[in-house]
């Protein structure tokens, strides 16, 4: 009976915000350091490990966001320090990773969330600098902070987490740059646990998709997305930066400790959405962007019909004096 009690008050409770709010801290006695954890993903991981008991290091390079997430988190009684750092900087890293250890006198999970996008550029319009400058962050970023986190994560063993994206798999046009930085990532993120596993040092990779953050930028802004932006998720809904930071501080835990050189994708269900163009996808598409159910099985009618007498739909239109 006594252990069933233990059990129930050791039970996380939901706040307002949508996280966990535990009423102990697994935690308690740690230092995470979540690099571009300012705005975005970052300062939800941020928020999510403060709330369970870490001390947290806001590593970022901007100055006004990391300030502003520090004095958010300080506010609602977290441990938080901001670290100005630009993680494509070897003496950046050095200096954050030397005061990190300095101040708490351990680095127990790192998060290389720092990242950048990219200009949308056809290929042959990209320059070399573009190019450089994404994998300098994005790739070579979480190789600097892994190399010099580990020397003082090695006295204890740790957590290594990189946060990839959904683009290492599949790819828009004009998204080079960036494409290869997160399927860089992974690589990475595997070749690490193997590296670091003398240590006891787990290393993982998450990958989100389409993230909404809004709320979490600096200052928070009004999201604009659409019905259809939501409803073409298998899960429903575009994801939150809170969804990642639920599962980064699962991983974090010993909960997950027989789990390392794996990546995890967190996307609503969207990359696994096989789609082939044809009928069905054109009338499912106007039904879900223009929510007329008869329209899109009107169209879908004149799609058979064109095929059927091998005739154009624009013809067809014509015709029957729709256009001109």
């Amino acid at each position: 009976m006594k252990s069933m009690v233990s059990f129930i008050q050791n039970i996380p409770s939901i706040s307002r915000d949508g996280f966990s709010a535990p009423k102990y801290s697994r935690f308690h006695d740690k230092t995470c350091i979540v690099t571009g954890g300012g705005r975005g993903i970052g300062a939800a991981i941020a928020y999510r490990l403060a709330s369970e008991g870490y001390k947290v290091v806001i590593a970022d390079i901007d100055r006004e966001a990391g300030m502003y997430r520090e004095k958010m988190l300080r506010e609602k009684g977290y441990e938080a320090t901001f670290v100005k750092t630009d993680v494509s900087r070897e003496n950046d890293v050095v200096r954050l990773m030397d005061e990190v250890f300095s101040r708490y006198g351990s680095i127990d999970v790192l998060i290389n969330n720092a990242g950048i996008g990219f200009s949308g550029k056809p290929l042959e319009e990209q320059s070399i600098d573009e190019w450089r400058r994404v994998i300098d962050v994005n790739l070579t970023g979480p190789y600097l902070c892994s190399k010099h986190a580990v020397k003082y994560m090695k006295k204890r063993g740790g957590v290594i987490i990189n946060i990839a994206s959904t683009r290492a798999f599949q790819s828009e046009p004009n998204t080079e740059p960036y494409s290869a930085s997160k399927g860089g990532l992974i690589a990475l993120t595997h070749a690490l646990a193997i590296s670091l596993a003398p240590y006891k040092i787990r290393v993982l990779a998450v990958s989100p998709g389409w993230i909404d953050t809004c709320e979490w930028q600096v200052p928070p802004c009004k999201s604009e997305l659409t019905h259809l932006d939501h409803l073409q998720h298998p899960a429903g809904r575009v994801g939150k930066p809170e969804d990642v930071a639920a599962l980064v501080a699962f991983l974090a835990s010993d909960e997950a400790q027989w789990m390392t050189g794996v990546n995890i994708i967190i996307d609503g269900g969207i990359t696994k959405k096989m789609i082939y163009i044809d009928e069905d996808v054109i009338e499912n598409s106007i039904e879900l962007l223009l929510q007329d159910r008869e329209l899109a099985k009107l169209f879908r009618e004149l799609l058979e019909h064109a095929k059927r007498n091998k005739e154009s739909t624009k013809d067809i239109l014509k015709r029957i004096s729709i256009i001109n």
